[in-house]
């Protein structure tokens, strides 16, 4: 490559660089209309958004290269069209879905780029290389991007609600229509007994006991791929996934005896390494167990805005109390703070004395708090003699309520804890000091 196709080059990608950053901005704002309006029920799902926004960052390249926008990129090809088809009839939408979310989409974004003052169809001028200061277009140059713009989405919804009639056919061919409707009525309970021809529909035995996994994933393939994983690490005998719009991809493994805590483990492991979001159900047993899982599954996952740690699988069986404690967050925010007070505070040594406590109320013994936590025995005295400084000496007549506060502690951010001790110190005279604070 000569030393002008080098200069040619990089004229290019700075050309690229404005206009990149700008069109990004405009595919969020259209993505996030789209699901706010055509798909409320997958607003909290990162893979999907992302997904999304990538359709729709494609069709507004090839809206803007269609209209004449400089650094523009390519068209979006007759491929990108039926895939986004395709792809919204295997996750279960209607193909009213489809056509919805392109006119939505053309909506937000010529919105949005009539409110950028059309960025990229004005001339370049010295001061402005690249065309995107905006201003000085013609009323004649806006209707015919507006044509423009109109007539690539009708074509790109044509495209794509035709390769949806014909995947939804195969769908329908292949079972996997009809089995997406059984679950639907086991989850619903309108189908509540377990019967032969019900397995075989499902190609899954209703009788075993089950594990939900809920997952988070764009398409098909990655969601099989992290349910075979989970499956090995189980080490379960029936493994079941279908597209449901409230809860994503929707699987179940079955097992034909109990499941181990060893197996879970394993299972927790295995989820956590496939880089995706996943919430855990189960292990319950027969049509309702089936459902129950399910529901275990959809709890925990609710729960993951407000949760601390940025766990990739979230298991019910590890926070079936905080799924109960947390259905009401502010309330029990306040419960913990008033009980922990300044133990919210948000420095190692408050963790430390907090996780102390939580060992020694758990086990009764501080030999083997010392043991679980690695320290010596005096290590232990040490942090509980501050804890009783900080809750007073009567603090073992509240074991329970201090569990618990602990509990929802580790849940939930210590920072958010710490706020709400603070407005209940202000409010209460018990405190014997304001300044609220467990330094190191």
């Amino acid at each position: 490559m000569t030393r002008t196709d080098d200069h040619q080059l990089d004229v290019e990608k700075r050309a690229q660089a404005p206009w990149s950053a700008w069109a990004d901005r405009m595919a969020e704002s259209s993505a996030v209309a789209v699901i706010e309006e055509v798909f409320p029920s997958r607003r909290n799902s990162p893979a999907f958004r992302v997904e999304i926004t990538r359709f729709v960052r494609m069709n507004l390249a090839a809206m803007a290269s269609t209209c004449g926008a400089s650094a523009a990129g390519g068209r979006t090809d007759r491929t990108a069209m039926r895939e986004f088809g395709k792809w919204l009839a295997e996750q279960g939408f209607s193909v009213r879905t489809v056509k919805d979310a392109y006119w939505v989409g053309l909506r937000q974004t010529l919105n949005n780029w009539a409110e950028a003052g059309w960025t990229g169809l004005v001339p370049e001028g010295p001061e402005d290389p690249e065309g995107l200061a905006g201003g000085g277009v013609s009323g004649e140059l806006i209707s015919a991007v507006t044509g423009a713009a109109l007539d690539l989405t009708e074509a790109g919804a044509r495209e794509a609600t035709t390769a949806h009639d014909e995947a939804t056919a195969v769908f329908r061919t292949s079972g996997e229509t009809r089995r997406r409707d059984l679950v639907t009525e086991i989850l619903d309970g309108r189908r509540v007994d377990h019967t032969g021809s019900l397995d075989t529909a499902l190609g899954y035995r209703m009788a075993g006991t089950h594990l939900c996994v809920l997952v988070d994933a764009v398409g098909r393939e990655r969601a099989e791929a992290a349910l075979k994983k989970a499956q090995a690490a189980t080490g379960a005998s029936d493994r079941l996934l279908v597209p449901l719009a409230a809860s994503r991809w929707a699987g179940w493994l079955g097992h034909s005896r109990e499941m181990s805590a060893q197996a879970l483990s394993r299972m927790r492991d295995a989820l956590n390494g496939t880089g995706t979001w996943t919430a855990v159900g189960g292990p319950r047993k027969g049509v309702e167990g089936f459902r129950r899982a399910h529901d275990e599954a959809l709890r925990v996952e609710k729960m993951r805005s407000v949760l601390a740690a940025d766990r990739g699988c979230l298991c019910f069986q590890d926070l079936a109390l905080e799924s109960v404690l947390l259905n009401d967050v502010p309330g029990a925010t306040a419960f913990a703070a008033a009980e922990l007070r300044e133990l919210t505070a948000a420095t190692p040594r408050a963790d430390r004395i907090r996780e102390t406590l939580f060992a020694w109320l758990s086990s009764g013994s501080r030999v083997v708090a010392a043991s679980e936590l690695g320290v010596h025995e005096n290590t232990v005295r040490l942090r509980l003699d501050a804890a009783a400084d900080v809750l007073g000496h009567g603090y073992t007549d509240r074991r329970a309520e201090l569990l618990t506060a602990l509990r929802i502690c580790r849940a939930l951010r210590a920072e958010r804890l710490y706020r709400a001790a603070v407005e209940d110190a202000r409010r209460s005279p018990r405190r014997r000091d304001d300044s609220l604070a467990v330094r190191d």
